[in-house]
């Protein structure tokens, strides 16, 4: 019977080497049952599964899974898939009255759950704002991106922060609008895994991440084949979605930059997520 090698990751144009792993079944010459999960509700929705055994590897931010980890959650990172910064999008509803970032000081943000990226990078904008992530935002928690829309349609959440290419043809529609910006300023998505799993089964993750390593390469080699794709997939512009991928770059090994981690342990502790100090070794296999 074909070993089961679950991985998990959020239903977005980063992960297409993931899906055409599946579907072109790479893996079925190794009688390696390979699937992969969507999971709409992105990073803490996956590291709920992860824990549970639900999922076998999953790929998600790492300031995520950084602070489930510190929080006592069974998960370790085993190498960087994405290291170019991830760009995320301020976003408020079209008729919203706000013009600008500075106009939502003390407002609600709408966030995924807790300790997600949509969580922490709100964060660290109110950081990079100047002000107080505990005192000058408050929270409202809406699951996922279609629980935003339906939050901000409801006056519930004021502004939601999310991948900028993910929600442009919201943006396009004309039901958001995006008022600012703000970058990680670390590899925003790794892969992880449960440290027992790791241990049975090193010779399968190394088999899964050399494979996908290939698409990434693909991906980002066959520029009109990627854009059909996106395109296809996830209702993208053509125009976006090349600009996209001008400026992205999957790594996909397995191995981190425990100095880039270091970042991501200081802004966690910085922003409060994170009481106690961490060494960036106590994150990685």
């Amino acid at each position: 019977m074909a070993k089961r090698f679950v991985v998990g990751g959020v239903p977005e144009h980063f992960n297409i080497p993931w899906y055409r792993a599946g579907e072109r079944d790479v893996f079925a010459p190794e009688d390696l049952d390979y699937q992969w999960k969507s999971y709409p509700g992105g990073t803490g929705a996956m590291l709920a599964d992860l824990d549970s055994g639900e999922l076998d590897m999953a790929v998600l931010l790492t300031e995520g899974v950084a602070a489930h980890i510190a929080a006592g959650g069974d998960a370790a990172i085993l190498g960087t898939y994405v290291d170019s910064p991830l760009i995320w999008g301020v976003h408020i509803l079209d008729d919203s009255p706000f013009t600008s970032v500075d106009d939502l000081q003390g407002r609600i943000f709408g966030i995924s759950r807790p300790r997600s990226g949509s969580h922490l990078m709100s964060f660290v904008m109110a950081r990079q704002q100047g002000w107080s992530p505990t005192e000058d935002i408050n929270l409202a928690m809406v699951r996922n991106l279609d629980g935003a829309r339906e939050a901000m349609a409801a006056g519930e959440a004021d502004a939601f922060l999310w991948e900028k290419y993910t929600t442009k043809p919201l943006v396009d529609s004309g039901e958001w609008r995006r008022i600012g910006e703000v970058k990680t300023p670390w590899a925003p998505f790794v892969m992880a895994t449960r440290r027992g799993f790791a241990e049975d089964r090193r010779a399968d993750i190394e088999l899964v991440v050399d494979r996908v390593q290939s698409l990434t390469e693909e991906v980002a080699t066959d520029e009109e084949g990627t854009v059909f794709d996106v395109h296809t997939r996830f209702g993208q512009r053509r125009d976006d979605v090349r600009e996209w991928l001008a400026q992205t770059n999957w790594s996909c090994e397995l191995s981190v930059d425990l100095e880039d981690l270091q970042v991501v342990i200081d802004t966690l502790r910085e922003v409060g997520v994170i009481d106690e100090p961490l060494l960036p070794e106590s994150l990685v296999l």
